[in-house]
C-alpha cells in the first residue's frame, strides 16, 4: 500500500488538464443539489433523502467547512491548467468556492423549509481557506518528499 508521502508526492506531479474543471463543476453540483433538499420531507420523497433529514442543523451547518473546503481545493488544481502562479491561481480558487457559498445560499433562500443564513456563508469562506491552506501545505510536504519517495526525481 501507497504511504501518505508517495500519494502527496504523485499528486503533486499530476498536471491537471482543462478537461479537470469537471471536477469542481460536479462538487457545485452536488452541494447545489444537497441545498436543493426541502427543510422537511414530503411523503413522495426518495429514500435517499431521509439521510439527510435525520442529521441536526448544527451539524449540517460545520459540513460546510469540509464541503467547501474540498471545493476550494479542487478549483485550486483545476485552475492549474491555466494560472501556475500560485497566488492568483489561489486566489481565484478561494473566491470562487467563496461566491459559490453565497449564491448557493441565496438560492436556498427559494427552497420550501429552508433560509440563507450569513453564518453558513462564513462556514464557506473558512472551509475554502481552509482547502486552500491544505492544498498548499500537501503540495509543499509533496515537493520536500518527493526526492526520497520517487526515485528520478
Amino acid at each position: 500500500m501507497m504511504n501518505l508521502r508517495a500519494l502527496a508526492a504523485r499528486w503533486a506531479q499530476v498536471r491537471p488538464k482543462r478537461s479537470h474543471l469537471a471536477l469542481p463543476v460536479f462538487i457545485m453540483a452536488v452541494l447545489y443539489w444537497l441545498s436543493s433538499l426541502p427543510g422537511a420531507p414530503l411523503p413522495d420523497d426518495p429514500a435517499l433523502y431521509s439521510l439527510f433529514y435525520w442529521m441536526p442543523p448544527s451539524v449540517q451547518n460545520v459540513l460546510h467547512i469540509p464541503a467547501y473546503a474540498a471545493l476550494s481545493w479542487a478549483w485550486s488544481w483545476a485552475l492549474d491548467a491555466w494560472l501556475q502562479a500560485p497566488i492568483p491561481r489561489v486566489v481565484s480558487a478561494c473566491v470562487i468556492a467563496s461566491a459559490y457559498g453565497g449564491f448557493d445560499e441565496w438560492h436556498q433562500s427559494f427552497v420550501p423549509g429552508r433560509y440563507a443564513s450569513l453564518t453558513d456563508v462564513v462556514l464557506d469562506i473558512a472551509g475554502a481557506a481552509l482547502g486552500i491552506w491544505l492544498a498548499g501545505w500537501v503540495r509543499q510536504y509533496a515537493v520536500n518528499n518527493a526526492a526520497e519517495t520517487l526515485p528520478g526525481l
